[in-house]
C-alpha cells in the first residue's frame, strides 16, 4: 500500500507538471497567434496598391445629407451620386440640384414620409452661402446660372405615415388573413409602424396584387377598389376599407389547338383538350409558351401562337369558355455558321463544346438558349447574349456576344466565432485559366485557434455537360480543447449536378497525412499520426426556400469515406455522416426549425491500429449542441480528457418568432447521444442543452447570440456557454 501510495504521489506531480508547462504554452501560443493574426492583416494590406497621385488633382465639390440616421444618410448621398455622369465635376449646377432633391423627396415618400421638408444649404464659388427649402409640392426654382462648390442636404422626414387599419367588404374566395400581407407585414410579432407604412403607390399596387390572386382562382371579372380612406395628417395613421367585387368564377370547359404549316390554308393537326380548371391569364399565357416551345424544337424558330375564345357562355354560378389555340409554325429553319463574338482570352474550342448542335442541324431556339445558359455557367463572361443573322429563308447563323470578365478577384475575409473569437483571411480567386475556363481558389485563414491553407483547382464539364472535374489541397493546424488537430492533403474527385433527383453528387480520392499530438494519449482511441487513402462520395438535396435564412422547405446530405491500405494509406474504416433539416412557419412570424445529424466511424480490427484519432466526432459548438464549445461534448476517456466519439446522433429544436423585421427570439433545445466506441452504438452517453438568443439580420446571415444551458453536465463539462456567431445553426 506504501508503494501504491508513492507511485499516487508521483504520478500527481507529474500532472502537475504538466499541467503548468501546458499553461506556459498556453500563454506563449496565445501570444504567437495574435501575432500571427497581426502579421497577416499587416501583409494582406502591404499588397494593397496605394493610388498615385493625379497630375493635377482638382478638388471636387462636397455633398452631404444629414437628419435621415447614418444609414439612411449614407443611402441617399450614394443615390444622388448616381446622377453624376460627369467625371471631373468642379461644380454643383441649379440642375443637379434640383434633380437630387427630387430623389431625395421620393425616397422619403416611398419609406412614408408623404410630407417632408428638404433645406438645402449651398455654397457658392465667391464664398457666399444661399439657402432653399422644399416641401411635398417642389415648387421651389433655384436662381440661374448657379455654381455651388459644397451642398448641404438637412432632411426633415415629418411623420411617417402608416396602416392603423385595414378592412375588406365582399371577399369571400380567400381569407382577409390571407390578404392582408398584401398590405401590411403580419409575420412579426410587434406591429410597428415601420412594417405597416402607408404610400398610395404602395396602396395601389397592393390592390392590384389581390386582384391578380383572385383572377388566378378563375374570377377575370373580379374588381378591387379602394372604398374608403380615413388619413391623420397630425399622427400618420391611415384606415382604409377596400371593396372587392369577385363575381362569377370563369372555367375553361375546352380548348382546341390548330397548326398551320405555313403556305396552307387549312390546319394540319388539331387536338381538342378539356381542361375543367380555372380561366385565368396566366395559365392561357404558359399554354401557348409551351405549344410554342415545341414547334421551337422542331426548327420552326418563328412560331408563334394566336389565342382566341370560341364561345362564353354565362350559367348561374360560373361562366364557361372555350378557346382556341391557332399555332402558325413559319418556315423550317436550318442553322448555318456558330459564331462567338468577343471572344479574346477564351479558346474557341471550349466555346464549341457547349452548343450541341451544328451546321446543317434544325434550328433550335431552346437549344441555343440552353446552350446560352453552358457558356454563362462557365463563370468566365459578364454577359451572354445569342442573336440571329439570316442568310436565307432557310438558313440562319447564331452569334453569341460575349463579354469576358476579369480574371482574378482578390476578397478580404473576417468573422468571429464564440470557440476561434476573431477569424481574418483572404481569398484569391483566378478564372479562365489557359483560356479553357479553369478556376481556382485560394483560401488563407487565421484565427485565434487555427491556421488553415485551402487551395481547389476545377475544370468544368470535363466528362459531359454536367461534370466538373477539382483538385484539392488543405493545410490545418487547428487547437483543439484537449489536443493539437493538423492536417496535410489532396484531394482529386468528380461532381455534378443530377437533375433527376436535384442534388448534387461528389465522387472523390483523397490522400491525407493526420496528426493528433495529445495531452494524455490513449492508444486505443486511435492512431497519434497516420497517412490515409480513401474514396468518398457524398449527395447533397436542397429544398429549402432560402439558404441563408431558411423558412420552408428541407435540407438533406450524406457523406461517406472509406480508408483502406489497398488506397495507398495505412488506416482502415468506414466513416459516415447524414443529416436533414426541416423549416416551416405557423403564423404571425413564427417558425419552427428542426434539425437532425447522425455520425458513425468503424474501424476494421483494433481501433488502435487501424482508426486515425482526427477522425473522431467531437461534437458541441454554436452549430451543434449549444451549451458546449466546439468539440467539447465528445466522449471522455478514462483520464477526463476529450477521446472522441465513434458514433453520435443529435437532434436541434427551435422555436423562432420574428419581432421586427430584423430582430428575433429563438427557444432551442439540443439533444446528443454519443458512444466512445462503436461496440455500444448507438450510445452508450447523452447530453442535453436548453437555451435562447437573439438573431440580427444581415445580408450574409443572422448574426446570432446564444446562450446554451447543460442539463446534466459531466464532470469537467461547464454549465453553459454563450456564442457569438453569424450564420444559421443548421
Amino acid at each position: 500500500m506504501a508503494r501504491v501510495a508513492v507511485l499516487s504521489i508521483n504520478e500527481h506531480l507529474l500532472m502537475n507538471h504538466a499541467r503548468s508547462q501546458y499553461e506556459i504554452r498556453e500563454r506563449t501560443t496565445w501570444k504567437r497567434r495574435l501575432t500571427r493574426l497581426f502579421a497577416m492583416v499587416f501583409g494582406v494590406l502591404l499588397f494593397i496598391p496605394a493610388p498615385l497621385p493625379a497630375e493635377e488633382e482638382v478638388d471636387p465639390p462636397d455633398l452631404k445629407v444629414r437628419g435621415y440616421g447614418i444609414w439612411g444618410n449614407r443611402d441617399l448621398r450614394r443615390t444622388i451620386e448616381l446622377l453624376d455622369t460627369e467625371e471631373d465635376r468642379t461644380h454643383y449646377d441649379a440642375n443637379f440640384i434640383e434633380d437630387a432633391v427630387f430623389i431625395l423627396n421620393s425616397r422619403l415618400q416611398q419609406d412614408g414620409y408623404l410630407r417632408p421638408k428638404i433645406t438645402a444649404r449651398v455654397i457658392l464659388e465667391d464664398g457666399t452661402e444661399e439657402r432653399f427649402t422644399w416641401d411635398e409640392r417642389l415648387d421651389v426654382l433655384l436662381p440661374r446660372p448657379m455654381r455651388a462648390t459644397a451642398v448641404r442636404f438637412q432632411i426633415d422626414e415629418g411623420i411617417l405615415f402608416y396602416y392603423e387599419n385595414v378592412e375588406f367588404e365582399g371577399l369571400t374566395v380567400i381569407d382577409e388573413n390571407e390578404a392582408l400581407p398584401y398590405f401590411v407585414a403580419t409575420d412579426i410579432l410587434i406591429r410597428l409602424k415601420r412594417t405597416r407604412v402607408f404610400t398610395p403607390r404602395k396602396l395601389d399596387t397592393s390592390i392590384e396584387n389581390l386582384r391578380e390572386v383572385l383572377e388566378g382562382k378563375g374570377y377575370e371579372q373580379a374588381r378591387v377598389v379602394l372604398d374608403e380612406t380615413d388619413r391623420d395628417d397630425e399622427t400618420g395613421a391611415v384606415s382604409v376599407r377596400i371593396r372587392v367585387r369577385e363575381g362569377k368564377q370563369s372555367i375553361i370547359r375546352s380548348s382546341r389547338e390548330e397548326v398551320y404549316v405555313e403556305g396552307e390554308e387549312e390546319p394540319s393537326q388539331t387536338v381538342e383538350r378539356e381542361p375543367g380548371r380555372p380561366y385565368s391569364r396566366m395559365w392561357v399565357q404558359d399554354s401557348s409558351l409551351d405549344l410554342r416551345n415545341s414547334f421551337y424544337r422542331q426548327g420552326y424558330p418563328d412560331a408563334r401562337v394566336e389565342v382566341q375564345t370560341l364561345e362564353r357562355e354565362e350559367l348561374e354560378d360560373r361562366i364557361e369558355i372555350d378557346l382556341l389555340f391557332r399555332v402558325r409554325t413559319g418556315n423550317k429553319v436550318y442553322l448555318g455558321d456558330v459564331v462567338f463574338d468577343g471572344s479574346e482570352k477564351t479558346r474557341e474550342s471550349v466555346l464549341r463544346r457547349r452548343v450541341m448542335a451544328g451546321s446543317g442541324d434544325e434550328l433550335d431556339r431552346l437549344e441555343m438558349d440552353q446552350a446560352r445558359y453552358r457558356l454563362a455557367r462557365l463563370g468566365v463572361f459578364d454577359s451572354v447574349e445569342v442573336e440571329y443573322e439570316e442568310v436565307d429563308e432557310e438558313t440562319r447563323n447564331v452569334v453569341f456576344r460575349l463579354v469576358e470578365g476579369k480574371e482574378v478577384d482578390i476578397s478580404l475575409l473576417l468573422g468571429y466565432g464564440s470557440y476561434e473569437l476573431l477569424r481574418g483571411g483572404l481569398e484569391i480567386e483566378q478564372y479562365n485559366i489557359f483560356g479553357r475556363a479553369h478556376r481556382s481558389r485560394l483560401m488563407a485563414i487565421q484565427s485565434f485557434k487555427s491556421s488553415s491553407l485551402d487551395y481547389r483547382y476545377t475544370m468544368p464539364e470535363v466528362f459531359g455537360e454536367n461534370i466538373n472535374a477539382f483538385g484539392q489541397a488543405t493545410a490545418l493546424r487547428r487547437e483543439e480543447i484537449d489536443f493539437m488537430r493538423t492536417e496535410y492533403g489532396g484531394t482529386a474527385g468528380l461532381q455534378t449536378f443530377y437533375s433527376k433527383i436535384n442534388s448534387d453528387l461528389t465522387l472523390r480520392y483523397s490522400y491525407q497525412l493526420l496528426q493528433s499530438t495529445r495531452f494524455d494519449a490513449i492508444e486505443e482511441d486511435g492512431i497519434g499520426r497516420a497517412q490515409v487513402g480513401s474514396v468518398g462520395f457524398d449527395i447533397r438535396h436542397d429544398e429549402r426556400d432560402n439558404p441563408i435564412y431558411p423558412r420552408d422547405g428541407y435540407n438533406l446530405f450524406g457523406i461517406t469515406e472509406a480508408a483502406s491500405e489497398y488506397f495507398l494509406g495505412e488506416a482502415n474504416y468506414q466513416r459516415l455522416e447524414i443529416g436533414a433539416s426541416w423549416h416551416k412557419g405557423i403564423g404571425r412570424g413564427a417558425y419552427i426549425n428542426v434539425g437532425f445529424t447522425h455520425g458513425l466511424v468503424h474501424a476494421e480490427g483494433e481501433v488502435g491500429r487501424n482508426l486515425p484519432f482526427n477522425k473522431r466526432f467531437f461534437p458541441g459548438g454554436d452549430s451543434s449542441i449549444r451549451g458546449y464549445q466546439f468539440g467539447q461534448a465528445g466522449s471522455r476517456n478514462e483520464a477526463g480528457r476529450l477521446a472522441g466519439s465513434e458514433t453520435y446522433s443529435l437532434l436541434n429544436l427551435e422555436f423562432e418568432q420574428v419581432v421586427t423585421p430584423s430582430w428575433s427570439v429563438v427557444l432551442f433545445s439540443d439533444s446528443l447521444a454519443i458512444a466512445r466506441r462503436f461496440d455500444s452504438y448507438p450510445a452508450d452517453e447523452e447530453l442535453y442543452s436548453v437555451g435562447g438568443g437573439i438573431r440580427y439580420k444581415t445580408f450574409i446571415g443572422p448574426i446570432r447570440l446564444e446562450y446554451g444551458h447543460n442539463l446534466n453536465p459531466r464532470e469537467r463539462d461547464p454549465s453553459g456557454t454563450l456564442h457569438l456567431s453569424i450564420g444559421f445553426p443548421f
